[in-house]
């Protein structure tokens, strides 16, 4: 779920404006603990089939995801199906006046991240976490790249994982439909995930963080390695560290241009506070466990939390249900 919607933000049209948003929550303890949600705008459904419709493709569109829905696996007819869904799609571009809307809600030099928001994600019981494409670093104002980016956004509505996932939750191919949330994009110290159920005993006591150097995409993408772990207790503040980062490589953004890609470095552990400094740690995983426990308090049921850390404040970019 975004975290614009979440806090009475109307996001149901066409690329309206949310403002970097602070919230401001306390623990149990007492802890401060200051969030902000990076500005952002939605491209929301029907705008891939309207694409789709102003390319005069619709007919095969709808013969191609009827058929995805009974194709066998074992014959190779359903990747098939799947690769020239995505091809289909991938050969689209946004309308131009949603590119040009965009560019009038961000400021021309802005980075931004092109995320999923597909309705078959972020749902209790199907949280779809890493089954669907985020592009980050665009800007509309290269159309070109950016427009590929939204398309490709759309495309991984119909990879054989996703439409493998669907089945076995019993939805129609039909129904699944994919709206873009579209982010400032943020050049983080750390990007962490916090399951404020922990993972690993089912302790509903404890906020449990998996937290990486640089972008959030070291731990969306499976990149090898472990992240840090913190336990951050809901009512007694204290802090266990789990498990110290070994990854290699961090992502960061680089100087170049806005062109979908980011460059990635070899990290050197002895100068990341989350490693060297206990005090650092400890406050970190108080911060991070009284934003999870509010989240949790707030949707009524267990989060998988997203954010990260730049500087010395804490942005989130998404809840979910947790599984």
């Amino acid at each position: 779920m975004n975290l614009w919607g979440a806090f009475g933000l109307d996001l149901t049209f066409l690329c309206n404006m949310a403002t970097v948003k602070l919230i401001t929550v306390y623990s149990d303890q007492g802890v401060p603990a200051l969030f902000y949600v990076p500005a952002g705008a939605v491209i929301p459904f029907s705008s891939m089939e309207l694409a789709v419709e102003r390319s005069g493709s619709m007919e095969t569109f709808t013969s191609l995801v009827e058929q995805i829905e009974t194709a066998e696996m074992d014959s190779g007819k359903l990747d098939q199906l799947c690769i020239e869904l995505q091809k289909l799609i991938s050969s689209l571009q946004p309308p131009k006046d949603v590119i040009e809307s965009l560019g009038r809600v961000f400021p021309s030099n802005a980075r931004l991240i092109v995320r999923s928001s597909a309705n078959v994600e972020d749902l209790v019981g199907m949280s779809a976490a890493g089954l669907y494409e985020s592009i980050p670093n665009v800007s509309p104002t290269n159309p070109v790249i950016f427009g590929h980016a939204v398309s490709r956004v759309w495309a991984s509505l119909y990879t054989r994982r996703a439409v493998l996932s669907r089945r076995a939750a019993g939805v129609p191919q039909k129904h699944a439909a994919m709206s873009i949330l579209v982010q400032e994009m943020l050049s983080p110290h750390l990007s962490f995930v916090l399951h404020t159920l922990s993972p690993t005993d089912r302790d509903h006591s404890s906020v449990e963080a998996e937290v990486a150097p640089g972008l959030g995409e070291t731990l969306a993408s499976g990149t090898r390695g472990t992240p840090w772990r913190l336990s951050s207790g809901k009512f007694d503040g204290l802090v266990r560290t789990l498990a110290f980062a070994n990854f290699s490589e961090e992502m960061v953004l680089g100087a170049g241009p806005a062109d979908g890609e980011v460059i990635q470095l070899t990290v050197d552990y002895s100068k990341k506070p989350l490693t060297v400094d206990p005090i650092f740690r400890r406050q970190l995983g108080q911060r991070l466990g009284a934003v999870g426990f509010f989240l949790e308090r707030k949707f009524g049921c267990p989060q998988d939390v997203e954010g990260c850390v730049v500087g010395k404040d804490i942005f989130i970019v998404q809840t979910r249900p947790q599984p």
